[in-house]
């Protein structure tokens, strides 16, 4: 083949992509009713069902938040919301990187028999996860209330920012899903990773806690930037434009390095589930 030849194949298979993400957004009632099933199941007999994640929330904001804001020497008015809103935007952005590697891995027999595009398997677990964050959006609302936050007006650029987080999210998941049924250690170690990463990253503790050296667990973890994104509105402040700039600029190299690889290797993946 061509030098010419070949960047008109690779091309049309970025293209085959770019279709790929728009197909799997028409099948979305076939993935909304999936990523709730997938709600449903994990629930499964018992009598409060998703109502778990909140509790599981609200006992996190009560515990840790006595804890470490007495250890810190913050107000609770201060550090709870802090908390709060950092760990279910956590919880939320971990499940998407642990979930997205097994996108494909999971869906081994559906992609095999299911003539549907695979970008259905994510905006499935996209779905299955907003649903999960929006019953913690319930402890979120109820520290508004007990702390007297006012949000208003900077939580209009939440929804902006979770698309954002949304957008990193499809190219998390191609990416990682496409490492993993290549190499299954892969998945292994991931969730360590994720484990290792949410101690460094401010969620229990605030970004201006870390000084000198320190500050490198702040300003190159990506992670934080997505948080503050998402944070800041929630607690009724702008983020930082530098904030916006990482994140964006974050989502544009991640598009510009999945799309790629995963035009180039896609047709092996039902070989590789």
């Amino acid at each position: 083949m061509s030098k010419d030849a070949k960047l008109i194949a690779d091309g049309s298979n970025i293209l085959d992509v770019l279709r790929e993400v728009r197909d799997g957004w028409r099948w979305r009632e076939l993935w909304m009713t999936l990523g709730w099933r997938d709600v449903r199941t994990r629930h499964r007999r018992s009598h409060i069902g998703p109502f778990w994640n909140t509790l599981s929330l609200a006992f996190v904001a009560a515990c840790i938040g006595t804890l470490y804001g007495g250890i810190m020497a913050r107000p609770m008015e201060e550090y709870i919301p802090h908390l709060v809103t950092g760990y279910m935007i956590w919880a939320f952005l971990q499940a998407l990187v642990n979930e997205g590697k097994d996108a494909f891995s999971s869906n081994a027999s559906a992609i095999r028999e299911i003539p549907v595009p695979r970008t259905v398997y994510i905006y499935k677990l996209l779905w299955k996860n907003l649903i999960i964050f929006g019953f913690n959006f319930l402890v979120y609302i109820a520290v508004l209330i007990l702390f007297r936050v006012s949000p208003f007006p900077y939580v209009l650029l939440f929804l902006p920012a979770l698309a954002v987080v949304l957008l990193n999210g499809i190219w998390v998941a191609l990416l990682l899903g496409l490492i993993n049924v290549r190499y299954r250690d892969f998945g292994q170690l991931i969730p360590n990773a994720m484990r290792l990463a949410f101690f460094v990253t401010p969620i229990l503790w605030f970004p201006d806690s870390a000084t000198g050296m320190r500050a490198i667990f702040v300003y190159f973890n990506p992670f934080y930037y997505f948080i503050e994104l998402l944070r800041g509105p929630l607690l009724g402040q702008a983020p930082d434009p530098l904030v916006w700039t990482v994140a964006v600029a974050i989502t544009i190299v991640g598009w510009g390095i999945a799309v790629p690889v995963y035009a180039h290797w896609r047709r092996r993946i039902a070989f590789w589930v």
